[in-house]
């Protein structure tokens, strides 16, 4: 098995899943955004630049029978301020990725795209409904499908809702979950964009690695959504984390951010009818974790999918 970005959040729970079940793991990284010790003792390290380095030596040794690629910078924010930017991590490497697939005739391809490519939802999104990205990040993560669509190679695109838990980065380019939590233990100021008014559709990240597994397993093609099918308002979020810790938030608001969209929820109904995979982590559940995760790191060393 092969991971790009398996030293990051995702990729390295899913490296942990995946070296617990006895598979040999590649790990693609550039260590940008990644942490080394996110990666389990028992993977392989490869370091490189998916949007530079020449990928088929490496996909020519270790020929791995599936390729998963999670590396990306998750950031609406950052796509509107820095386009290009968000073109080189999140298409332009999904694209040289795929074509190295296709030249080497690799098995499975399976990308981590977003919720994203749905633009604002006025219900829970489904996989027929047709992508109207309200930013550069949607985009390109709809570019990226198409680009591992049409490799050749038989490939899998799970639009992910927003993932949240233990290892997820704090430092603006994480989800709300990881930045509030970080600013409300810090005593800095929380800022709702636009009121916090908007709905998010939050699920855990075992649930993510769970659905992968069952990607892999089943080699389930084409797209497919990954989301607990509930919105909640981001206000919500704050609240919930501020009686998970007993400390209080200093909140500021701000106007709503250029790319953000009001409302955004996932139809997983598809996923759950093949009777191979369910959200299992309830949100008061997650964000119980990722606060023992944060305030206790010593006691949550590498938590297995879905316990």
């Amino acid at each position: 098995m092969m991971i790009t970005g398996g030293a990051g959040f995702i990729g390295s729970h899913l490296a942990d899943a995946l070296v617990g079940a006895g598979e040999h793991v590649v790990v693609l990284d550039n260590l940008s955004r990644g942490s080394r010790s996110n990666i389990p003792p028992l993977a392989e390290l490869e370091e490189v630049d998916l949007a530079e380095d020449d990928l088929e030596p490496i996909l020519a040794r270790s020929r791995p029978d599936v390729v998963v690629h999670c590396a990306a910078r998750a950031s609406v924010a950052r796509s509107m301020s820095l386009p290009l930017d968000d073109y080189r991590a999140n298409q332009l490497a999904a694209f040289r990725l795929a074509q190295a697939c296709a030249r080497l005739d690799m098995a499975h391809l399976i990308l981590l795209s977003s919720a994203g490519v749905y633009g604002n939802a006025e219900r829970p999104a489904k996989e027929t409904d047709l992508p109207a990205p309200a930013n550069y990040y949607g985009i390109h993560k709809w570019a990226a499908e198409r680009y591992f669509e049409l490799s050749g190679v038989p490939s899998t695109s799970l639009r992910l809702a927003n993932v949240y838990g233990p290892r997820q980065r704090s430092d603006g380019e994480g989800g709300a979950v990881a930045i509030f939590l970080q600013r409300i233990l810090a005593g800095e100021q929380v800022v709702l964009y636009g009121g916090g008014e908007q709905t998010r559709d939050y699920v855990y990240v075992s649930d993510v690695v769970d659905a992968i597994l069952a990607v892999i397993h089943h080699r389930l093609l084409g797209v497919w959504n990954v989301g607990s099918g509930r919105e909640t308002p981001i206000r919500a979020i704050v609240d919930a984390l501020v009686a998970a810790t007993g400390r209080p938030a200093n909140v500021r608001l701000e106007p709503r951010q250029p790319g953000d969209v009001a409302r955004s929820s996932l139809d997983s109904s598809r996923l759950i009818a093949t009777g191979h995979w369910q959200p299992r982590i309830p949100l008061d559940e997650g964000i119980r974790r990722i606060v023992a995760a944060f305030t206790a790191p010593a006691q949550t060393e590498r938590p297995e999918p879905g316990t």
